[in-house]
């Protein structure tokens, strides 16, 4: 059923990040369309979120995205608020990336939401109204070993964000970009589930723990709101201080 209030394109929202930010709207009486290349998981997401609007897509498929926002807004309407979450990646080392896995992971994390940027904005501007919310990574600002193709797609997305906040800022139109560290998400399993490594790695975060998704998704709700109306083209880093304090001394603690 239509719903009053916002539409939120919110992409990657089967999972993770992205569907704590399909909820958290929905919680919030807007209208999502959740957009993601998982049918099945799609299919579960709307069956238990009142106004979300399932959109099976695959943003490698970058030719297509043009056609895909136009009948997107001629069905439900004029899109208020752009989420660019999808994110891809692989942990290999550089010499070791091939060039057709280095160019899927860019489509995904920084040309697909230049793309869908391009093509939402429009309206955005010609209503003088309009938020975009780019999910980026810590790793945009402090890079990792074996993840040259991902960090540097995430640094280019924060560069991505203050060019668009700067050109749409006269049309009230706000881009911001979020950073989150390490969030308890499926595409992190991997690190939770070994408790050797987990309990390791919790030194490095002064919080003393992960993120959960449902924080950054009331990140991006905060950004979406009057209270945020004079940010823009800001980089919000969400990581439980990690980049901000290093303890480095509990590294080597026994206990």
């Amino acid at each position: 059923m239509e719903r009053s209030g916002t539409l939120a394109l919110v992409t990657g929202a089967a999972s993770g990040i992205g569907e704590a930010v399909a909820r958290r709207f929905s919680d919030e009486g807007h209208r999502v369309i959740a957009l993601d290349r998982s049918e099945r998981a799609l299919e579960q997401l709307a069956g238990c979120l009142s106004g979300a609007i399932p959109c099976v897509f695959d943003l490698n498929d970058l030719e297509a995205i043009p056609d895909l926002v136009s009948g997107l807004v001629r069905e439900h309407g004029a899109i208020d608020v752009l989420v660019n979450n999808a994110g891809a990646w692989c942990y290999e080392p550089l010499v070791d990336v091939a060039l057709d896995r280095w160019e899927e992971i860019y489509r995904v994390n920084i040309t697909a939401p230049f793309v869908l940027t391009r093509e939402v904005a429009p309206g955005m501007i010609e209503r003088g109204d309009g938020v975009i919310v780019n999910i980026a990574s810590r790793n945009a600002m402090v890079s990792s070993k074996g993840s040259a193709a991902y960090d540097s797609s995430k640094a280019a997305l924060v560069a991505l964000t203050r060019t668009a906040a700067g050109e749409f800022a006269p049309d009230n139109v706000r881009v911001n970009a979020i950073c989150p560290g390490v969030i308890n998400t499926p595409a992190n399993d991997d690190l939770l589930d070994d408790r050797e490594t987990l309990d390791n790695y919790l030194k490095l975060i002064p919080q003393g723990r992960y993120g959960e998704p449902g924080e950054i998704a009331g990140i991006v709700h905060f950004l979406t709101t009057a209270d945020a109306r004079f940010i823009t083209g800001q980089t919000l880093v969400a990581d439980g201080g990690q980049m901000a304090f290093s303890d480095w001394k509990k590294l080597f603690d026994k206990d």
